[in-house]
């Protein structure tokens, strides 16, 4: 088992930043920002579940994004993103 995967549990914290998200947790993560989402549906718009990867001197280089079907998902998504783009 990985290193990631093992503080996976305690390695998400709440992102206020995203306040328009039903739910929204970052992590960081040796230069890496990961961010998973659950936006309500809007004008339209339905649900939308998903992650994004970050990196970068100030972690706003995107480097990975995709949806997911629940919310622990899409964390395990960038997980597994951050895990494939730092092999």
């Amino acid at each position: 088992m990985s290193l990631l995967k093992k503080e996976a549990a305690v390695g998400w914290d709440p992102d206020p930043e995203f306040w328009s998200a039903n739910r929204a947790e970052r992590r960081l993560v040796d230069g890496y920002e990961l961010v998973a989402f659950d936006l309500p549906a809007v004008n339209g718009f339905p649900t939308e579940i998903g992650w994004e990867l970050f990196g970068g001197p100030d972690c706003s280089a995107l480097i990975a994004t995709g949806q997911a079907t629940t919310f622990d998902a899409a964390k395990t998504a960038a997980e597994a993103a951050l895990a494939a783009h730092t092999r």
